[in-house]
């Protein structure tokens, strides 16, 4: 059986939450057809792994813990904010930058990526650098309120450096994704 699958690690501070819900229903008076990431699903995905085998599963998660978690974090928690907002491809994907040592995050992506192939021919990512952010809506062209767009557009860029709070990353999960009509709902898979 295939299940669809990613490796992030989550968001768990509640007052950084609060903080990013508040923003999101800023931006959604302007535009009010973005689909908004659930603040339940805030994470900073490393690797997305499309529909994978359910019996992969249990060695990509020994893998994760075995080989990263047990390496990356055996010295505890890193802490990282939040802070500035952007966006990709036209306003398609609203994000917040990652801030701190970003340079730990790409050695763990690195070591997954290369884990992954080795241990279970799991193709790396075409793209080598990892951009640290936190996904927190979409907004597709067809959807764009025009006659606000410019006010989005605005606080946006108004909060490019706004400070959202801490991200505490204390181990890299892996994440099933059942896609309904009313958005993903994701699980933390365990063996």
């Amino acid at each position: 059986m295939k299940i669809r699958a990613f490796i992030a690690f989550e968001l768990k501070v509640e007052e950084t939450i609060k903080n990013l819900s508040q923003f999101v229903e800023k931006l959604k008076q302007h535009q009010p057809k973005m689909k908004a990431v659930e603040p339940e699903n805030y994470h900073l995905t490393v690797k997305f792994l499309g529909n994978i085998e359910e019996t992969q599963a249990k060695k990509i998660y020994d893998l994760i813990e075995n080989d990263i978690n047990n390496v990356y974090f055996k010295e505890g928690e890193k802490q990282y904010r939040l802070k500035g907002s952007g966006q990709f491809n036209r306003y398609s994907t609203i994000w917040v930058k990652v801030r701190g040592d970003t340079q730990v995050l790409q050695k763990i992506k690195d070591s997954l990526e290369e884990l992954l192939k080795r241990e279970l021919g799991i193709q790396k990512d075409k793209r080598k650098e990892f951009k640290a952010h936190l996904t927190i809506g979409r907004l597709k062209s067809n959807k764009i309120n025009y006659k606000n767009f410019g006010a989005f557009k605005g606080i946006i860029k108004e909060q490019k450096n706004l400070d959202f709070g801490e991200f505490i990353i204390d181990r890299l999960l892996l994440k099933k994704s059942d896609l309904t009509p009313k958005g993903p709902i994701y699980t933390t898979l365990t063996y």
